[in-house]
């Protein structure tokens, strides 16, 4: 079924109402359908309202408090800060200082072994 605006839907109501007294000649009835909410009377119909008066908002659950965020917030830089050291230790672990690897790089291999016998000879 087609959905409908309160309006139309409203006006469709007052249309089934004169329709039953009129045509059908049944005044009580059309009592009762026009004391029906619009809302029952859009649901007995099955038609789905466009706009219902309950907005999505109302029934959404609340948000957090300022304060609850604000501790959320903390908690979540003391978890970055831990984690951020954890990935610190392992580049320290992967690549060491730059001072070592210069020292290294700079001789040669066999250079050490050349420089003590050196040192050998001249003692």
């Amino acid at each position: 079924m087609k959905s409908l605006t309160r309006e139309q839907l409203t006006a469709r109501k007052e249309q089934a109402v004169r329709f039953t007294r009129g045509a059908l000649g049944d005044p009580d009835r059309a009592d009762e359908i026009a004391d029906e909410s619009l809302d029952d009377y859009a649901e007995r119909r099955k038609i789905p309202i466009t706009n219902p008066t309950i907005r999505r908002t109302a029934i959404m659950p609340r948000g957090k408090t300022k304060a609850e965020l604000e501790a959320e917030i903390e908690e979540l830089q003391a978890e970055n800060q831990e984690l951020q050291d954890q990935l610190d230790a392992v580049a320290d672990i992967v690549s060491p200082d730059d001072g070592e690897e210069d020292e290294d790089d700079d001789d040669e291999p066999g250079d050490d072994d050349q420089d003590d016998e050196e040192d050998d000879a001249q003692d």
